[in-house]
C-alpha cells in the first residue's frame, strides 16, 4: 500500500543494497520519500534501484572512510536541499570463537557496526541542524540483550550502537533530531536463510524461545522504520525498540508447551 507518511522526504539508508536495508528502503519509497541507497555492493545497489523505481538512487561507498561519509552527506544536501531522514543499517557479524578473534577482524566489526553510524549521524547531522531538524533510525540487534556465542564482535559493536542512541537521543534533541533505533530478532533476510538452509541454523530450536512461534519479516522491521522517521513519533527519543515476537523476554527453550499442555479451555 503507498502512502505519504514521508512525502518529500530525503532518506539516507545505509546498507540498503539488500535485507532489512532494501526493505526500508522500499517502504520510504512507497511512503513518498527520495531514497538514497549507500551500499559498498554495486551490483545489488544497481539491481536495487531497478526494483524500487526513480525515486530511489544508489550511492556507492565504502563506509570505512569517515572522509568519503562526509563527502556523501554534503552530496545528498548539496543534490536534494535536505537530509531528512538517516538510517544506519550497514552491518557485519564475522561470527568466530572469541579465543580465536584477531585485529583484523575486530577492526573491521568495529569500523563498520560502530564507527560508521557514528560518522554517519555526524555528516547528516550537521545538515539536520541547519535544516532544522530530521530522524535518525540505527539497526541495532536482539543480540544486545540475547547472548549470541561466538560473536563477540558484533554483539559488543551493537551494543555501542544501542548507547550512541541514547547518547544523540539525549544530546540532539534540543535541535530537533529525534534520534532511536530498532533491535530486530530473527529476521528472514540473507542472511538468516542461508545458515538455515546450511544447517548452522536450527528453525526449530530457535523458535522454541520465541514467545510469537514464528520468523519476522523484514516489512515488520521497515513499518516501524516509518514510523519513527515520520512525524508520528516525535515524541519519542533516544528509544531502542526490540522488533523481535518477544524473543528478549528470555523464555527457557520448549516452556511454551507447559502452557499449552496446562492452559487448555475447562471442560464443561
Amino acid at each position: 500500500m503507498n502512502g505519504s507518511r514521508l512525502k518529500n522526504k530525503v532518506a539516507l539508508v545505509t546498507g540498503g543494497a539488500r535485507g532489512i536495508g532494501f526493505g526500508i528502503a522500499k517502504k520510504y519509497a512507497e511512503e513518498g520519500a527520495i531514497v538514497v541507497i549507500a551500499d559498498v555492493l554495486e551490483k545489488e545497489g544497481q539491481e536495487a534501484v531497478e526494483k524500487l523505481g526513480d525515486r530511489v538512487v544508489f550511492y556507492q561507498i565504502d563506509l570505512r572512510s569517515r572522509d568519503k561519509i562526509f563527502q556523501m552527506a554534503d552530496w545528498v544536501q548539496e543534490t536534494y536541499g535536505s537530509i531528512d531522514v538517516l538510517v544506519n543499517c550497514a552491518g557485519i557479524a564475522r561470527p568466530c570463537p572469541t579465543l580465536k578473534l584477531s585485529e583484523e577482524v575486530l577492526d573491521e566489526v568495529i569500523d563498520i557496526n560502530m564507527k560508521a553510524p557514528l560518522f554517519c549521524c555526524q555528516a547528516a547531522g550537521r545538515h539536520m541542524r541547519k535544516n532544522g531538524g530530521g530522524s535518525i533510525v540505527n539497526i541495532s540487534s536482539g543480540n544486545t540483550r540475547m547472548i549470541n556465542v561466538g560473536r563477540t564482535p558484533y554483539g559488543i559493536t551493537k551494543g555501542a550502537v544501542n548507547l550512541l542512541t541514547q547518547q544523540l537521543g539525549a544530546e540532539w534533541a534540543m535541535y530537533n533530531i529525534k534520534v532511536n533505533a530498532i533491535a530486530p530478532g530473527w529476521i528472514r533476510t540473507e542472511m538468516v536463510e542461508k545458515p538455515l538452509k546450511s544447517g548452522i541454523l536450527d528453525a526449530d530450536k530457535i523458535l522454541s524461545v520465541s514467545p510469537i512461534g514464528r520468523f519476522g519479516e523484514v516489512e515488520e522491521v521497515a513499518n516501524l522504520a516509518c514510523f519513527l522517521a515520520s512525524e508520528e513519533s516525535n515524541y519519542i527519543v533516544g528509544q531502542i525498540i526490540f522488533a523481535d515476537g518477544g524473543w528478549n523476554t528470555g523464555i527457557m527453550p520448549n516452556a511454551l508447551e507447559y502452557i499449552r499442555e496446562n492452559d487448555k479451555e475447562d471442560e464443561e
